[in-house]
Parts: C-alpha cells; sequence; structure tokens
C-alpha cells in the first residue's frame, strides 16, 4: 500500500472509466490518471488512423540515486531525437512519401523492493511508421534498440549496460486502427492493462517526486506530487 495517498487527487472503485474496462485494486485507482490515459490514447487516433503502443519497464543500476524525474525527461526527449533521426535518414533514402511519428508516453513511477523506484511505461507511435519492435539484439536499426539507446543516453551508461535495465513485458505491443476501433478488443485490452498505471498502491508520496506523467495535450489534467 501507499505510503501516503495523495489528497489531491480523486480515488475510484470502479469496474469501468468512460465506458471502458479498468483494473480492480484494494485501495482503488486514481480518476485523474484513467482522465489522462484515455487523453492520450484516442489524441494518438485522432491524430494517426494508426497507432503502434507498447509497454516497456526501466529500471536503474543499485548504485544509481534515482531520487527525481530528471532521468525520465531525459529519456522520451532522447528517443523522440531518435525517431526524428530516423524520419530524416528515410526522407533521404526514400523515393516516395515517408510517415513521420510524434513520441507520445504515459508513465508511472512505483517503488519496488529494497526502496528503488522504477518506471512502467506506454509509448506510442505512427502506426504507419512503426508497427513492431524488432529482433532484440543490439546494433540492428530497430525501434528496440532506439528505445534501449534512449535510456543509456539517459543514465550516461554504455548500451550493453543499459539493456538489462529495459524490459519489455509479455505480450506488449497493440496495433490500434481508428477505422476499426469498435469491430475489435484491442483498446479495451490496451486501456485495462494501463489502468494499471493508476492504481494507488505501491506509490509513495511525500518523497517530492512526480509519480505520474504524460505527454502534454489538450484536456489533459494537471496532476499534483
Amino acid at each position: 500500500m501507499s505510503q501516503y495517498n495523495n489528497r489531491n487527487l480523486t480515488v475510484l472503485n470502479a469496474k469501468e472509466f468512460s465506458g471502458l474496462p479498468i483494473l480492480q485494486f484494494k485501495n482503488g485507482v486514481y480518476g485523474e490518471y484513467l482522465h489522462n490515459n484515455f487523453i492520450v490514447i484516442y489524441h494518438t487516433l485522432k491524430r494517426y488512423s494508426k497507432v503502434f503502443a507498447v509497454r516497456v519497464d526501466l529500471r536503474f543500476p543499485d548504485y544509481y540515486d534515482a531520487d527525481d524525474n530528471r532521468y525520465v525527461t531525459r529519456f522520451t526527449a532522447s528517443l523522440k531525437a531518435k525517431i526524428n533521426a530516423d524520419y530524416n535518414a528515410k526522407c533521404k533514402n526514400a523515393e516516395g512519401f515517408v510517415h513521420q511519428s510524434e513520441v507520445l508516453y504515459i508513465w508511472v513511477q512505483e517503488t519496488g523492493e529494497l526502496n528503488r523506484p522504477h518506471y512502467h511505461l506506454c509509448l506510442f507511435f505512427n502506426g504507419n511508421a512503426y508497427r513492431s519492435l524488432g529482433v532484440f539484439e543490439l546494433g540492428r536499426p530497430n525501434l528496440y534498440n532506439r528505445i534501449v539507446k534512449a535510456w543509456a543516453s539517459a543514465l550516461a551508461l554504455d548500451v550493453v549496460a543499459a539493456q538489462g535495465l529495459v524490459h519489455f513485458p509479455k505480450a506488449p505491443c497493440y496495433l490500434l486502427e481508428r477505422g476499426r476501433i469498435h469491430q475489435t478488443n484491442t483498446l479495451r485490452e490496451l486501456f485495462l492493462r494501463l489502468s494499471y498505471f493508476a492504481k494507488v498502491d505501491s506509490k509513495t508520496y511525500g518523497d517530492g517526486r512526480r509519480h505520474y506523467g504524460c505527454s502534454r495535450l489538450l484536456g489533459r489534467l494537471q496532476v499534483g506530487d
């Protein structure tokens, strides 16, 4: 259970949010986090006809003093730069149209064993530009390597050292199609999975850290620490 509940947020105990299923936890979930998850997903679907979403977990070396959120900020900035560089490289070599992609994100920081913080993230891309992580092998020009390299950059580590700190959970990828959103369960499955980010438990408040963040979008709610 959380060391402190955030009294600035609304705790919900429900089975659905905006008509979409959510996980249930003993101490509930934060409604503002669910709202922002919803906004990020629908903004991305409005922008792109296909959306590629990826779940990833980021951890720290044991010797790191991860006392604030500058590392996840560095990670998202580095990943955006790598995605832009990939687009520019493709434009130079392509004869036809090349799809560009923003990087949108939702993250939550939790405290695990030995009071060590870690991050759970969901990353969103244009599904016309990216639709797989590629082979999980260093040195390949794929999305997996760009994510690992971005975390390495954030931590100022060699990519080999950072590789073991980047974990993709089981079935991490989702492809949402705007035109088939009501014909498949993909959106419902993704929203259900991301409702885990909103749970009250395993977030230690009162330590000066932010414990949830997402892309800055119209309709997004400001949430406190």
